[in-house]
């Protein structure tokens, strides 16, 4: 199954994070993007370049479904700021688990502060991954543990240096080693 196959199969968009409702649609320039990602394209990294409200976060987020539903593993999601990590956690991600059928329970269920379920870490129920969102600033969030997926949303807005640590792309794509295998990173950034 194709990332483009599975978003229009299981995808609910919500009115809250999207200006759209119901079953999500891939028009067609979004389907080579989302279809590059999936396990079976020899590629190990996708850079999407595109003009803003186009393409770049959603094909993220039906990536990072399709990680939950058919293909689990650790996954990073970096956003410029930290303060954006957690929007994007809370607005769109949250409420995609909770209106797509197939990714309902997949979460471990928030409990306290201290739950495998948090703003900032989100544990599969099975056991067979996360999803952590972290800051391009955050050299500590960035090198924290192997991953592999590497999602890196608006690196055009990423500092030069996360901290004195260097390139924060290139320290979340160093964190995909371990997976050589079956890795897979995706950099959505804007045209120049």
């Amino acid at each position: 199954m194709t990332v483009s196959q599975w978003a229009d199969e299981n995808r609910v968009l919500t009115g809250a994070a999207s200006a759209e409702r119901g079953q999500w649609r891939t028009r067609p320039f979004q389907r080579e993007p989302m279809d590059v990602l999936s396990p079976a394209h020899p590629s190990k990294m996708v850079v999407l370049l595109s003009s803003a409200q186009m393409l770049k976060t959603e094909c993220l987020l039906n990536f990072l479904g399709f990680i939950a539903d058919v293909d689990p593993g650790p996954a990073l999601v970096v956003e410029p700021r930290i303060e954006d990590a957690k929007a994007l956690s809370k607005d769109r991600v949250a409420p995609m688990f909770r209106a797509t059928p197939v990714l309902r329970g997949k979460l471990a269920t928030v409990k306290s502060r201290d739950s495998d379920n948090t703003v900032l870490h989100k544990a599969f129920t099975n056991g067979s991954g996360h999803v952590t969102f972290t800051g391009a600033i955050s050299p500590s969030g960035l090198a924290m543990r192997p991953i592999r997926y590497a999602l890196l949303d608006e690196v055009d807005r990423y500092p030069a240096s996360a901290g004195t640590e260097g390139d924060p792309v290139s320290l979340a794509i160093q964190r995909t080693a371990e997976f050589e295998h079956n890795r897979r990173s995706c950099c959505a950034r804007r045209p120049l």
